[in-house]
């Protein structure tokens, strides 16, 4: 069964759903096949997800356009639109009472899709998440035990960042684990330095932004310096809500507390009144596919919004009064037609201002 993906839900959702402010796109009749294989430990990874990421340039989008699911003999079939692709197969089996993940990304990404075309041969082996290409050293990690109030929290996430990346937010993560139901992890990495912290997200996936109701610990991350075949004890780790202030920061700009460019106005409705109540986003690919750069939080009363951007440069912007999904009956969506492709330019540093997004009611 395969699914289309769309406007992400501010939390995580596990399933895609299509974006549907640029629908069409997706629609042609001349869609293409990607057919392949995958597999874990050279078995069939029966059950596992394969997604699709539109590429927009150097960039991919951060949410699948499409999803599939293997079939027990590991194959997959995934029909798309004409265009480029990365592929990304995933799978979480529970064995010996805990979650194991497994992903990995084709070797050959992109892959370019042509209209009323099969591409075929793609094969994926999945490897135990510690994410991506790091490969974990036997013996080699950090364990602990998270807590939240005193008490052990269960099934809270535990990451480490290398420590040259600079941050301990986002994807950029070497390795992940979950606490057990006496709080305590074990993560599986390799000699070098890392910096641990752990989070009770408030969702399933190990990606993707907090709940508003999301604790913390490890501040700015333990410090953790390991040599091969060492595995160091960190003690608790306890949980505690952000600094509300930044919370509220995050919220209102969509989930970035710093900025290199900011969009703001107004979302209205078609006689020109305010439109309260919904979410705008800021996308790279002009087709408004995959996870926005950024997420306004939802308009009040005078229908102003704030868009806080990772980087300059080009974006196209859409809104509606959910994020994810197929679009309700009375849901007011809208794109920026201050310009023929609904996109606004904006520069290192610069704040655009007067952008009004209207938005009309679909039935």
């Amino acid at each position: 069964m395969t699914t289309r993906s769309g406007f992400r839900r501010p939390i995580v959702s596990r399933m895609a759903t299509v974006s549907v402010l640029l629908l069409a796109a997706s629609c042609s009749p001349r869609q293409g096949t990607v057919e392949g294989v995958a597999s874990i430990d050279h078995a069939p990874a029966a059950g596992a997800e394969v997604q699709a990421f539109v590429t927009a340039g150097a960039e991919r989008s951060g949410t699948p356009f499409l999803t599939g699911a293997v079939r027990e003999d590991g194959s997959f079939s995934l029909p798309l639109p004409p265009g480029g692709y990365f592929l990304v197969a995933r799978r979480t089996v529970r064995t010996d009472g805990r979650e194991r993940a497994y992903k990995a990304e084709y070797s050959g990404n992109p892959v370019r899709v042509a209209g009323g075309e099969t591409v075929k041969g793609i094969s994926i082996s999945l490897v135990e998440m510690s994410s991506g290409a790091f490969t974990p050293r036997e013996g080699t990690g950090v364990t602990g035990t998270v807590v939240l109030g005193g008490k052990p929290a269960k099934g809270a996430y535990v990451y480490a960042y290398p420590d040259n990346v600079g941050t301990v937010r986002g994807p950029s993560y070497a390795a992940f684990a979950r606490a057990g139901g006496d709080g305590r992890f074990r993560l599986a990495l390799r000699e070098g330095s890392f910096r641990v912290v752990a989070r009770e997200k408030g969702g399933e996936n190990e990606t993707g932004a907090m709940s508003p109701s999301g604790k913390t610990g490890g501040g700015d991350g333990i410090a953790v310096r390991l040599e091969p075949g060492t595995t160091r004890d960190l003690g608790r780790i306890a949980l505690r809500s952000p600094e509300e202030g930044k919370r509220t920061l995050r919220v209102a700009a969509g989930g970035q507390e710093d900025a290199a460019a900011e969009i703001r106005g107004a979302a209205v409705r078609e006689d020109g009144s305010p439109a309260p109540g919904v979410y705008v986003m800021a996308y790279a690919d002009h087709r408004m596919i995959g996870r926005p750069f950024a997420i306004s939080g939802k308009t009040g009363g005078d229908g102003a919004f704030v868009l806080r951007l990772p980087k300059a440069g080009k974006y196209f912007l859409g809104a509606r009064g959910e994020i994810g999904g197929p679009v309700s009956p009375g849901e007011p969506v809208g794109t920026f037609d201050g310009s023929p492709d609904h996109g606004v330019l904006v520069r290192d540093g610069e704040r655009r201002e007067g952008i009004r997004i209207r938005v009309a009611e679909k039935w």
